[in-house]
């Protein structure tokens, strides 16, 4: 008797418990452009990075959460086809950021998959980022550890990684790989950041890669440091960002990016910069962009943007390709 009574209390002690899972959010955007590159005759229908996830947290009590996330690339401009005209199925879904975490008064702990410390940080600097004139992508004003997954990247997977609780606008951010690998990737980085004011240190050393000649790095030890700030008003911003990332990929990165908000629903937005090549000043790249934006609404903008990329590059060059090109896009992103 006493132990039946002893259960339908605690029963009832369960269902009277309040609920503390707050409801996951569904979360993503739809991004396309129509582009046109000097390097193809064509127009092209692109995606740029649309997405679908979801996210949520729960509350643990005393101060700490239990946090997740899900997130998938999606290419609606292919229908999760092959671009090849072929009827071959492509990736109808990639997976980008997955994990599930901890949160409270000590900071933040995520295990899974993620954005290593030395990309999070470059889509603040760059307002053209997710666009076909990126500094990570056409423009190569950023190192490819700003991309997705894959080794020598910007996603890193198998991973944990560690945010410190912001005092006085500073905060130390750590990650490490469990890879089952004798050479992990590890980085940290150190921000200060206030409503005005972003500035960053971020270093990395990545699993070694296979050494390739010309564009790539032949170095064997392969880690990146880059510095960087952000000055924004509500008028406008400027930004810039050095990387020394020749370990990684022969070049050494400048991006100087700044924008203009004309009014709440319209802004001039640019970048430019250069990547230096350790041994060859023929592949040393210098390019710009140009965009103008125009906010449909919170979550809908409309733009137009141009990119150019020079070099020097011959055929004298042996090993090397030409980055030379230059492009116009017509896009349009929606949020939900």
């Amino acid at each position: 008797m006493m132990k039946k009574s002893l259960l339908a209390i605690a029963v009832a002690a369960t269902m009277a418990a309040p609920a503390v899972m707050a409801a996951p959010t569904v979360y993503g955007n739809i991004h396309l452009t129509i582009l046109d590159l000097d390097s193809n005759d064509n127009l092209d229908l692109t995606s740029n990075t649309s997405a679908i996830g979801v996210k949520g947290s729960e509350d643990l009590g005393d101060g700490l959460k239990a946090i997740y996330k899900a997130e998938f690339e999606i290419n609606p401009a292919d229908g999760g086809f092959s671009s090849v005209d072929d009827g071959t199925s492509g990736n109808a879904f990639t997976q980008r950021d997955a994990f599930v975490g901890l949160k409270g008064g000590m900071g933040v702990l995520k295990i899974g998959t993620f954005s290593s410390n030395y990309k999070q940080k470059g889509g603040k600097v760059d307002s053209l980022y997710r666009t076909p004139v990126e500094g990570r992508g056409f423009i190569h004003t950023m190192s490819r550890l700003h991309n997705g997954r894959a080794i020598n990247r910007g996603r890193m997977t198998n991973a944990v990684q560690y945010s410190s609780p912001k005092v006085g606008g500073f905060q130390l951010v750590a990650n490490t790989t469990f890879s089952n690998s004798e050479d992990e990737t590890v980085g940290f980085g150190f921000r200060y950041q206030t409503k005005a004011i972003l500035a960053f240190v971020d270093w990395i050393d990545a699993q070694p890669g296979t050494a390739v000649s010309g564009n790539g790095a032949t170095n064997a030890t392969e880690s990146a440091v880059k510095v960087g700030g952000k000055f924004k008003t509500k008028a406008f911003h400027v930004a810039l960002q050095y990387e020394d990332a020749e370990d990684f990929t022969g070049f050494n990165y400048i991006h100087a990016n700044a924008g203009f908000n004309i009014n709440k629903d319209n802004s001039i937005q640019a970048t430019i910069g250069q990547a230096s090549h350790i041994t060859n000043s023929n592949a040393d790249t210098n390019s710009f962009a140009l965009a103008y934006i125009h906010a449909l609404s919170k979550m809908t903008i409309m733009y137009v943007a141009f990119g150019d990329v020079s070099d020097d590059i011959t055929a004298a060059d042996a090993g090397f390709m030409s980055k030379e090109n230059d492009g116009l896009a017509l896009g349009i992103r929606k949020k939900f």
